[in-house]
C-alpha cells in the first residue's frame, strides 16, 4: 500500500497550476472570490516546511481543478542574513543541510543521558549544557521539557520510533528524488542552482562515484570509530540502501583525490604495506545527499508565485494567486463558537491587524509550521507536546578565486559529513567562475524557549570548531580563504575574525524546535482537546526539516483522509499534537 501512496502523492506532479475553466478570466474570478466559494489556504511560517506545503496544496487543486488562494506568513524580514541584533530569522534558509534518512534522529537525548549531557558543558565532547544564558536555566518551558525527557526515557517503544523515523527518512529521501525526477524545466533548474544532490540508490553500478546517491563521511577523533561507523551501516542497510560500506584510506584517495591530504594525516601502512586508518579513524561510503537553501527557499517561492499566476480583484487590480508575507508575526487565532464544529476564522498579528475569513466561505483551511519558533502551538491556545529549542550554528565562506584557480579547482564538489565525540557537521563546497562557496552547519546546545545570541559563548566557540573542522578535512580550500598554508594550524578566534572582517566568512546561530520525544509533531490541531476541523501543524522536526520535510508534509496532510497504511497510521498516532510522555 505504501508504495502506491508515494507513487500517487501530490508532489510528484510538476506544478503547472491553472484555475478552473469557469474562473480562470477576472470577472468570473471575482464573482468567486466575492462569494467565498474558493478554497483559502493559510500557512503560518515560511520555512521549508511552509513552502512545501504550499507546493502540495496547489498540486492537489490543480488535480481536483479547484479554485485556490495561497497565503504564506513569515515573521521573518525577508530572505536575508539578519543584522546585528536582529533576532526575526529562518532557520531554514540559513543553513546548508545535508539530505540523509536519519538526520533527524541526531538532536534529543533521552532519559538519563540527556541528564547527564546537560551536566556537560557544550564545548566538551557529548555535552549541550551553555553556562552565560541563566533565562535558558530558568526556563519554565525547559523544566517541563526535561521532565517528559526522563519519563519517556523509560518508554518501550523508544525503538519502534526510531525505527519509524528512519523509514519516514527513507521516504523522503524518495520524494526529493521524485520531486526532482518530476519537475518542469523552471523547477529542474532551481534544483541545479541550489546544489541539490540526491540521496538514493547509486544508478552507477560498476564504481563508486560521487553525486550519484552516495557520499564520504569521515568519522575521526573518536577512539571508537569503526563500531560507530559500522553501527550507521547497520542502520542504512536496514532500510535498503545497500551499497553502504566500509572504505579503506585508498578507496577514498580513489574516489576523491583532494582527500589525499586528509587520508595520509590519518592512516598509517600494516606489515603488509597497505595503508589502513589509524584508530580513531573511519571513513564510510553511505547514502547522502545536499541541498543549499540560500539559493533554493526564494526561487522557489518565487517559482510558485509565478505559476499560480493573477486574478483580477473588485478593483480592477492583479492579485497574485500566491502570496508570501513577510514581517506577518502570528500571535493569535480567532476561533468560532460552534462547540460541535471548531474552526479558525481568522489570525491576529503582531503589528495589532486580524485577517478574518469572508464569512460565506467554509473551505479556507490553516497549517501551522512554526519551525525554530519554539512553543507557538501553545501560545496560540493549541495543545502542543512538552518542547524545547536546540540551538545550531553554520558558518559560510565566501573564497574569491582567480581564473587560474578556477581552472584548478571547477570540477571539484563536496558534500560530506564529518562525526567526531558528540559531534556531526555537514557541510557543502561548490567552485563558481570567481568564487568558492563553502557552507558547514551543525552542533547542538540546549536553549530551552531562549533565542540564541551569535556572540555568545555557544555561536562563538562552535562556529571555529566548524572552521577547524574544514580546515583538518580540506586544508587546501581554507589556505586559499587566508592566503597561507594553514595545514595542521590550530585556527584562533582572531583568525575566524579576520576572515569576517574580509567578508570572506559569515556566522550565524539560529535553533530549532523539537518535542520531548524527538518526533515530529503532525497533523490535526486541538484547542482544549477539542480538535480544530480546519486546521493541522507540521512542526517539531529539529534537524530533520529540510531532509524530512517532502514526507513530512505528505504523512500530514494525510491526517485529513481516510488512510489504510499501517505504517502512515503508527506515524500520525506518534505523531500526535496531544502527546505526553504519562501516555505513551
Amino acid at each position: 500500500m505504501l508504495k502506491k501512496i508515494l507513487t500517487s502523492v501530490l508532489l510528484l506532479t510538476p506544478l503547472a497550476y491553472t484555475f478552473a475553466e469557469d474562473v480562470s478570466q477576472g470577472d468570473s474570478m471575482n464573482e468567486v472570490i466575492e462569494s467565498g466559494s474558493y478554497q483559502r489556504v493559510s500557512i503560518i511560517g515560511g520555512g521549508i516546511i511552509g513552502a512545501l506545503e504550499a507546493y502540495a496544496a496547489s498540486q492537489e487543486a490543480q488535480k481536483n481543478g479547484d479554485t485556490i488562494c495561497i497565503t504564506v506568513y513569515e515573521k521573518s524580514k525577508s530572505f536575508s542574513i539578519p543584522a546585528e541584533g536582529d533576532s526575526s530569522t529562518n532557520t531554514s534558509y540559513n543553513i546548508v543541510p545535508s539530505l540523509t534518512p536519519d538526520e533527524i534522529l541526531s538532536v534529543v537525548p533521552r532519559g538519563a543521558e540527556l541528564a547527564r549531557k546537560l551536566n556537560i558543558l557544550f564545548s566538551e565532547p557529548f555535552g549541550i549544557r551553555v553556562d552565560d544564558v541563566p533565562q535558558v536555566t530558568e526556563s519554565a518551558a525547559g523544566e517541563r521539557f526535561k521532565n517528559a525527557v526522563a519519563i519517556y526515557g523509560q518508554d518501550k517503544n523508544h525503538d519502534d520510533r526510531t525505527q519509524a523515523l528512519l523509514k519516514l527518512g527513507k521516504m523522503s529521501m524518495d520524494l526529493w528524488q521524485e520531486m526532482y525526477d518530476h519537475a518542469d524545466a523552471d523547477l529542474k533548474a532551481i534544483f541545479h542552482d541550489s546544489n541539490f544532490n540526491p540521496c538514493r540508490a547509486a544508478r552507477n553500478t560498476t564504481a563508486k562515484t560521487l553525486h550519484d546517491g552516495y557520499r564520504i563521511d569521515l568519522i575521526y577523533g573518536m577512539p571508537n570509530a569503526k563500531e560507530h561507523a559500522t553501527a550507521m551501516m547497520r542502520n542504512y542497510l536496514d532500510i535498503g540502501y545497500t551499497d553502504c560500506t566500509l572504505l579503506s584510506p585508498d578507496e577514498v584517495m580513489e574516489i576523491d583525490p583532494f582527500m589525499s591530504d586528509f587520508c595520509n594525516d590519518h592512516s598509517v601502512f600494516d606489515e603488509h604495506s597497505h595503508r589502513i586508518w589509524k584508530r580513531d579513524c573511519m571513513a564510510l561510503w553511505r547514502p547522502g545527499g545536499c541541498l543549499d537553501m540560500r539559493a533554493f527557499m526564494p526561487k522557489f517561492y518565487e517559482y510558485l508565485k509565478n505559476k499560480m499566476g493573477q486574478y483580477q480583484n473588485a478593483s480592477g487590480e492583479m492579485e497574485d494567486r500566491f502570496k508570501l508575507q513577510f514581517e506577518s508575526e502570528v500571535v493569535g487565532v480567532e476561533f468560532n463558537n460552534d462547540p460541535e464544529n471548531l474552526r479558525i476564522i481568522g489570525l491576529k498579528f503582531s503589528n495589532g491587524s486580524v485577517v478574518l475569513d469572508n464569512p460565506k466561505n467554509a473551505n479556507s483551511q490553516y497549517i501551522f509550521c512554526p519551525g525554530e519558533s519554539v512553543g507557538t502551538l501553545k501560545r496560540l491556545g493549541f495543545n502542543e507536546p512538552a518542547y524545547a529549542g536546540f540551538a545550531g550554528t553554520a558558518l559560510s565562506l565566501n573564497i574569491p578565486i582567480t581564473s587560474e584557480q578556477f581552472d584548478k579547482y571547477k570540477n571539484f564538489a563536496s558534500y560530506m559529513e564529518v562525526h567526531g565525540e558528540g559531534l556531526v557537521l555537514p557541510w557543502q563546497i561548490r567552485v563558481l567562475e570567481n568564487r568558492i562557496l563553502i557552507g558547514t552547519a551543525g552542533t547542538k546546545a540546549f536553549y530551552a524557549d531562549v533565542a540564541p545570541d551569535k556572540n555568545e559563548a555557544f555561536g562563538r566557540n562552535r562556529t571555529l570548531v566548524e572552521l577547524n573542522n574544514l580546515n583538518n578535512v580540506l586544508p587546501e580550500f581554507i589556505s586559499l580563504a587566508f592566503g597561507y598554508n594553514t595545514q595542521g594550524k590550530e585556527l584562533t578566534a582572531s583568525d575566524l575574525g579576520s576572515l569576517e572582517y574580509l567578508e570572506k566568512a559569515l556566522c550565524w546561530v539560529g535553533r530549532r524546535a523539537v518535542a520531548y520525544d524527538g518526533f515530529p509533531t503532525y497533523g490535526h490541531l486541538y484547542h482544549n482537546n477539542q480538535v480544530v476541523t480546519n486546521s493541522r501543524c507540521t512542526t517539531h522536526l529539529g534537524s530533520g526539516g529540510v531532509s524530512f520535510g517532502p514526507a513530512s508534509v505528505f504523512v500530514s496532510r494525510y491526517s485529513q483522509q481516510v488512510c489504510d497504511d499501517p505504517f502512515i497510521e503508527k506515524v500520525l498516532k506518534y505523531a500526535d499534537s496531544r502527546r505526553t510522555p504519562e501516555a505513551n
